[in-house]
């Protein structure tokens, strides 16, 4: 077995102790400047979107700058440029492997064959309901649908990128106290896109078995105590941004927070985190609570819509996944925690 032992010794390019960039986005950065696309990128490399994107927002986080911005042209109508830290990202893990070279051993795997453009890309905040309406919409013909939960902030960024067709949102702005609409100002997507109507959404904390709390005012004097563990969703989530509203509205510090740092991709992952004990609670869909049995505490009826470029509307799938949103009223108000609007599907 001895034989069989080798040495992989991989590089990263760090910022004050903080790992910044790693050879999956360094590869993944340089195939989207190649192919004008970071999903393109993630196909080429046959990894999840969502996996990337964590690793640019991070770094972005870190560094304080972007990596990619948006340029005209490009398939689906736009596309991606690198910004010159990104590039010099690049230059530099360049050099380190050069001179490491003819010391090491680098394991990689090349890149798989790109797979072809799906007929629909959606991406953005998870929703279980979401997931119902995607399944119906691939019930009607629509089979090559790619999904992506990056949450909301991610979502509009990707509709920017020429990533996605369209992005589901549910993002309250504290100055208005409305959801949505003012957010695609501060992206300046107005005269780029739409806002369809979704629907509403119960959220609440979602508490583990046996915790004994009936009252807001007891969790919040609990958490200002450090005295319960949160399972927290990914930064840029729209259930992430309503969370650091409530505790700043109580003056809570996010540091005192127990699991505030954690991130969870999707509410499946944050709801199984509580009911098996590993978490306190959760801010989740009323729906997920009670499907796993967890007491629940109301907070609010939130907005999930649906934003979309104008250049994609007449996309047959984008026009199907509207006409599936109208038709499905009846559905969405079966399901506990839902409420169809009025409105539902319109622009």
């Amino acid at each position: 077995m001895s034989d069989e032992l080798t040495l992989n010794i991989e590089i990263t390019i760090m910022l004050r102790n903080k790992v910044v960039a790693d050879k999956l986005l360094i590869e993944a950065l340089r195939l989207a400047e190649e192919r004008g696309s970071l999903l393109a990128a993630c196909r080429a490399l046959g990894i999840s979107y969502s996996r990337i994107w964590e690793r640019v927002a991070r770094a972005e986080r870190i560094l304080g700058m972007k990596l990619v911005e948006t340029r005209r042209g490009g398939r689906g109508g736009g596309g991606i440029k690198l910004t010159p830290i990104a590039k010099k990202l690049i230059e530099t893990y360049g050099r380190g492997l050069e001179v490491l070279r003819p010391c090491i051993e680098i394991m990689g795997r090349a890149p798989s064959i790109e797979k072809p453009i799906p007929e629909l890309s959606i991406i953005g905040s998870h929703d279980p309901l979401l997931e119902k309406l995607i399944g119906i919409v691939r019930s009607c013909g629509v089979k090559d649908i790619e999904v992506h939960w990056v949450g909301s902030l991610g979502g509009l960024a990707s509709l920017i990128l020429g990533e996605a067709d369209i992005a589901g949102i549910h993002l309250l702005d504290p100055s208005t106290n409305t959801y949505n609409a003012e957010y695609l100002k501060r992206f300046m997507l107005i005269s780029k896109a739409i806002l369809v109507k979704g629907y509403l959404r119960e959220m609440g904390f979602a508490l583990r078995p046996k915790l004994e709390l009936n009252k807001m005012d007891e969790i919040i004097e609990m958490m200002r105590k450090g005295l319960l563990r949160i399972a927290n969703r990914n930064p840029g989530s729209g259930t992430r941004v309503l969370l650091e509203n409530i505790l700043r509205r109580y003056g809570i510090d996010f540091s005192k927070v127990k699991g505030f740092e954690t991130e969870y991709k999707t509410h499946f992952e944050t709801i199984s985190a509580v009911a098996t004990g590993n978490a306190d609670l959760c801010l989740a869909p009323y729906y997920l609570a009670k499907l796993y049995n967890l007491n629940f505490i109301h907070i609010t009826w939130e907005h999930y819509d649906f934003v979309i470029m104008r250049s994609r509307l007449k996309k047959r799938a984008v026009q199907l996944f509207i006409e599936t949103l109208k038709s499905e009223k009846e559905m969405i108000n079966s399901l506990p925690g839902y409420k169809a609007l009025n409105n539902t599907g319109e622009k």
